[in-house]
């Protein structure tokens, strides 16, 4: 049963949201067009450039203090992080523990290339240590690349980014980069100095718009970035090939459907996913909440579920009818532990036995209300099979 269908409901929003019917008729209408390459100089070519043109303004309505020309369009925020990684010049190169696999992977490239790879540990809240942080700035010299993610697309913890931008502020040479696939349409984002940072990457599958499209984008003041692809002027000479300009309309339209709903569309995910929390407490009284002390995106739980293994809970789900994972839909089908969670002090079998579950605005009271009563009687007919096999 394909996911966007009716008989399931999709808990796995982190990973892929539904194309909403604004979005898809943007992508249609843009095929409809006419249209043609936008680095044509014809009639037709200025179509294509008129829709790139809303969709930076799409993207820029969702955010605050970037440049007008500052929005790069490219595949999906992996290719946007490898570009940064690969585009910034840096002797040495500061992320936490807990990134995305395109990020950590494109450290590792820029490792075996020479350049000084050092990490920042989480606490047990899964924050990054800001004393620590600001110790292994001091102690580097030359040109620098911090990239500390937005939101943590397991957790949904958010780092403290206004207190990182500050505290890089006065240290020349330095370029702050925040993987905010899972923040940009779900909390404020501003990359004015000292409060953001200087770029963010984004993807639109995460906010209803259709896979295969994100974007770069650039503070005010700039970004010294390097093209990872060449031979060719599109994007002003910052992306080589011909724009994907249907996708780029679906991303337009979903930014901008979102910028109109943004704070309905927050309260409605968080009011979905305290719902979903609460049902599975009471159902539940063992399960262990990620909660705590610090903020998460409103749309994201991460549950334990005590003497369970998350990935036979998973296929439990799937058959019938819920979508849920174990983390990144990058890396998810790997039988490894999430290191998000060991990174945050949790045990190989702790962090087996956790799944997430992840909302969209589009999910209902009712998907939610079934979801809870699936996952519940699934996880009693997962102890039941373990004890009697004991």
């Amino acid at each position: 049963m394909p996911l966007g269908t009716a008989a399931v409901i999709n808990l796995d929003a982190a990973a892929n949201t539904v194309p909403t019917e604004e979005v898809i008729d943007a992508v249609v209408a843009a095929m409809r067009s006419g249209a043609a390459n936008p680095a044509s100089a014809h009639e037709l070519g200025e179509r294509s450039r008129a829709v790139l043109t809303r969709a930076r303004d799409g993207v820029l309505s969702l955010l605050e203090g970037v440049l007008d020309d500052g929005v790069t369009f490219t595949s999906g925020c992996t290719e946007a992080n490898n570009t940064v990684f690969a585009g910034i010049s840096a002797t040495t190169i500061i992320t936490s523990t807990v990134e995305h696999p395109s990020v950590l992977r494109s450290a590792e490239r820029a490792a075996s290339r020479g350049t000084t790879i050092l990490q920042v540990p989480v606490d047990l809240a899964g924050l990054v240590d800001l004393d620590q942080l600001g110790a292994i700035v001091a102690s580097v010299q030359g040109p620098l690349l911090v990239s500390i993610q937005f939101a943590n697309s397991e957790t949904g913890v958010i780092q403290p980014i206004a207190r990182i931008a500050a505290l890089l502020a006065t240290r020349p040479l330095t370029t702050f980069h925040s993987d905010a696939a899972q923040a940009f349409g779900k909390l404020p984002i501003d990359l004015s100095p000292g409060i953001g940072p200087d770029v963010i990457t984004v993807s639109g599958h995460k906010l209803h718009a259709p896979m295969g499209v994100g974007a770069i984008v650039a503070a005010e003041r700039g970004v010294p970035l390097a093209p990872l692809l060449v031979g060719g002027e599109q994007e002003g000479s910052m992306r080589a090939g011909t724009e994907a300009v249907p996708l780029i309309a679906g991303l337009g339209a979903a930014c901008e459907a979102r910028a109109d709903t943004m704070d309905s569309c927050v309260r409605r995910m968080f009011q979905l996913r305290n719902r979903l929390e609460v049902g599975l407490r009471d159902a539940l009284p063992d399960v262990v909440l990620l909660e705590g002390p610090t903020d998460r995106l409103p749309n994201i739980s991460s549950v334990r579920f005590p003497g369970v293994d998350g990935m036979s809970l998973i296929a439990q789900l799937d058959s019938r009818g819920v979508a849920a994972s174990q983390g990144s839909a990058c890396s998810s089908r790997r039988p490894e532990p999430s290191h998000v969670l060991m990174a945050m002090g949790m045990s190989e079998t702790e962090a087996f036995e956790t799944v997430r579950f992840s909302i969209s605005a589009l999910n209902t009271d009712t998907e939610i209300n079934q979801a809870t009563s699936i996952i519940a009687d699934s996880v009693h007919h997962l102890r039941s099979v373990s004890w009697a096999t004991a």
